[in-house]
């Protein structure tokens, strides 16, 4: 799934608004371990680019896991 998610947000990356929601769709699927792989990708490929999308997706993430 971490594979496909890869290439769905790069298929995506030239439209932020979907870039977002692939990016926040991405943590219903993928396990602890994979979004750590996901955001270490993600920092290497589009932190610059998406950084606010980037840093909105983990905040939303870490929010989950807390709740």
């Amino acid at each position: 799934m971490l594979e496909h998610q890869k290439f769905v947000l790069q298929s995506v990356s030239d439209q932020k608004h979907l870039f977002r929601k692939e990016l926040l769709k991405s943590f219903e699927w993928l396990t602890e371990k994979e979004q750590v792989e996901l955001f270490t990708w993600l920092k290497s490929n589009f932190y610059f680019s998406h950084k606010d999308c980037v840093e909105q997706a983990f905040r939303h993430s870490l929010i989950q896991e807390g709740a």
